[in-house]
């Protein structure tokens, strides 16, 4: 191809003609666009000539190599399975023996023994003078007197000066005391109080007056002949106490019937009589309890004021010494 041909060629003409007017495009273009261009061109130079003169100046930290894992050398199957002695591992009986029972644990803390109700009278110079005899034994207490200081004892609680000397349980008519690993039991009255009650006949009759709010027993006027073989030797053979609350506030007793049911029927009590009174003294106080007792001990009659079903009653109770 010659250069006419090549001067003549449509491809030469057309990019001949699109350089001058790129020519044309540069050269109208202003002055301060190619000066703010080549300083946008400095800028950039200067910025990476600083940032590699700043690591080429600053220290390269020492970043400690990993320690290499010394890889385990491969064992042959074959081999590994040889040197294993699985008989040997099964005698240790790494898992336990199937079916096998565990023996009996030996219990190192002895059971905390019982205390029982049939306990020998102490001989420590101790007075009970009331009892609150309660089914939850931390609100049990007892009123005990050592010699003209009297105070009131919870369950656990050391009695008065006695050394070893702890109040361990609270009944209704008697506390037991832990004397020194040994149980005593101190009496709100003595067994010679009973021995001396003479043969006695109840009669439950109305007193004279009865106020409106109170009704009367509904065995009124029947006559109780109670046979000397009947006399009980402890009031605890006919009637039990436990004290009554509402809205934790104590109101009285709550009475039911002990082994002799009989001699509870006889005298019109009733299962979960609330009994509030003894002969016109309050029982809402365990302190009233012994002022009851030492009003008992001379009396030929006793009036009891009972609450049953939100109603009150009056019963009177008369022992005839006769023979």
């Amino acid at each position: 191809m010659t250069s006419r041909q090549l001067a003549d060629s449509p491809f030469l003409q057309n990019a001949s003609e699109k350089f001058k007017t790129l020519a044309e495009t540069v050269a109208r273009m202003p002055l301060a666009l190619w000066r703010n261009l080549v300083l946008v061109l400095i800028f950039i130079w200067m910025c990476h000539s600083g940032a590699s003169l700043f690591w080429a100046l600053m220290p390269t930290p020492d970043i400690p190599q990993p320690a290499v894992i010394a890889t385990p050398a491969s064992v042959d199957g074959a081999a590994g399975s040889a040197n294993v002695d699985v008989a040997a591992i099964q005698a240790q009986n790494l898992f336990g023996i199937a079916g096998a029972t565990q023996g009996p644990i030996s219990q190192d803390v002895a059971a905390a023994p019982v205390i029982g109700e049939d306990i020998e009278t102490t001989k420590l110079n101790l007075t009970l003078s009331a009892v609150l005899a309660s089914e939850d034994t931390n609100a049990a207490r007892a009123v005990i007197a050592d010699g003209n200081d009297q105070s009131l004892y919870s369950v656990g609680e050391q009695v008065g000066k006695n050394a070893g000397v702890k109040l361990a349980k609270v009944l209704t008519d008697r506390v037991i005391l832990d004397n020194k690993g040994n149980h005593e039991a101190l009496w709100l009255y003595s067994e010679e109080d009973y021995k001396s009650t003479p043969k006695a006949t109840y009669t439950e009759r109305a007193p004279a007056s009865v106020p409106m709010s109170r009704q009367s027993g509904p065995e009124e006027g029947k006559q109780v002949v109670v046979k000397q073989d009947q006399i009980p030797t402890s009031i605890n053979d006919v009637i039990r106490f436990s004290v009554y609350r509402e809205d934790g506030k104590m109101l009285g007793y709550r009475v039911r019937p002990g082994r002799e049911r009989e001699l509870f029927d006889q005298v019109g009590l009733k299962m979960n009589d609330i009994v509030t009174s003894v002969n016109g003294i309050r029982v809402d106080d365990p302190k009233q309890i012994r002022m009851v007792y030492q009003s008992l001990k001379t009396a030929t009659s006793a009036q009891l004021e009972v609450m049953r079903d939100g109603e009150t009653s009056i019963i009177n109770i008369s022992l005839d010494s006769g023979g």
